[in-house]
């Protein structure tokens, strides 16, 4: 696949959700500066009191690694809403990324660009998988860096105004390795949901109105029926949502499997993730793919 031609569908893909793509993180990103803002604006004064208390404690205190994972945790909550939003628009897209080429026609005017069925719906999967996590995710750092100054500004304004100098806590913050363990994370994230992915990319393709009620309703109907089945016939279990709860639930026993005291705490997110990806569910999403391919080869119309 020729990487300037990857590059240009992948532009082209971001220019047809560029409002959706740009203002999101954008408001994402003031309102998560302009939260604590405005919440140091309207302060009491004992609680001012209380956190100049803290802020001298810190001072004094001897620096652990302690910090490292209280950074960790701080940055992820950082981070969270916006990947939360991402995947609201994750899911979104692959709904209607093919089923609007097919819709408006626009699927003849690129056909007659030299772009391959192949690289179109490889296009539209690293668009939606990768490439609009990761505009979040770069929004999130953005809001990183801005906190980052409005906290040097505060150390200076600490050190000045209140004799207060916590300049030591920053070399244990160990931000960087913190930001880029966050950022690791995004690729068990996609591999793990990469089912999903690829089944909404299918009722994309295939549905020819409301994408959403096809890409919902067989699941409902399967749960349904083996609910029916399971009851009818007094069985101990159900197959298919117990598959589904196992793969997509992140429960208690989960995180405790890949919880150890001994091990960086800063890697949990990632091991909790690597241990939901299956060989099955991906080879499942590779199935699912090259339906959506066919599909697009032999019934492109609406």
């Amino acid at each position: 696949m020729n990487l300037s031609l990857l590059t240009m569908s992948v532009k082209k893909e971001l220019w047809e959700f560029n409002k959706l793509l740009f203002w999101v993180p954008i408001i994402i990103i003031a309102m998560m500066v302009a939260a604590p803002l405005l919440q140091l604006m309207i302060i009491e004064d004992y609680q001012w009191n209380g956190i100049i208390d803290g802020l001298t404690r810190l001072q004094n205190q001897e620096v652990t690694q302690e910090l490292a994972r209280v950074s960790f945790a701080a940055i992820s909550g950082l981070f969270m809403p916006f990947m939360m939003v991402a995947l609201l628009i994750q899911l979104y897209y692959f709904l209607v990324c093919l089923f609007d080429e097919r819709r408006d026609m626009s699927i003849y005017f690129w056909r007659s660009m030299p772009v391959s069925d192949a690289t179109a719906i490889s296009t539209k999967l690293l668009t939606g998988a990768l490439v609009i996590p990761g505009i979040f995710m770069l929004a999130a750092t953005v809001t990183l860096v801005l906190a980052l100054v409005l906290a040097f500004i505060g150390c200076i304004a600490l050190s000045i105004g209140y004799d207060i100098s916590i300049w030591h806590v920053w070399g244990s913050l160990e931000l960087f390795t913190n930001v880029s363990l966050v950022w690791l994370s995004l690729i068990p994230f996609v591999l793990w949901l990469f089912p999903l992915f690829a089944w909404l990319m299918l009722m994309s393709m295939f549905a020819n109105k409301a994408p959403f009620l096809w890409a919902l309703l067989p699941i409902i109907i399967l749960v349904l029926v083996e609910a029916f089945v399971v009851h009818y016939f007094d069985l101990n279990s159900s197959f298919f949502i117990q598959i589904l709860t196992d793969y997509f639930g992140i429960n208690e026993d989960t995180l405790q499997n890949n919880f150890n005291h001994e091990a960086n705490m800063r890697l949990m997110p990632i091991k909790v993730l690597m241990s939901k990806i299956s060989v099955v569910a991906i080879a499942v999403g590779a199935g699912l793919m090259y339906l959506t391919y066919w599909l697009r080869v032999n019934r492109s119309h609406a």
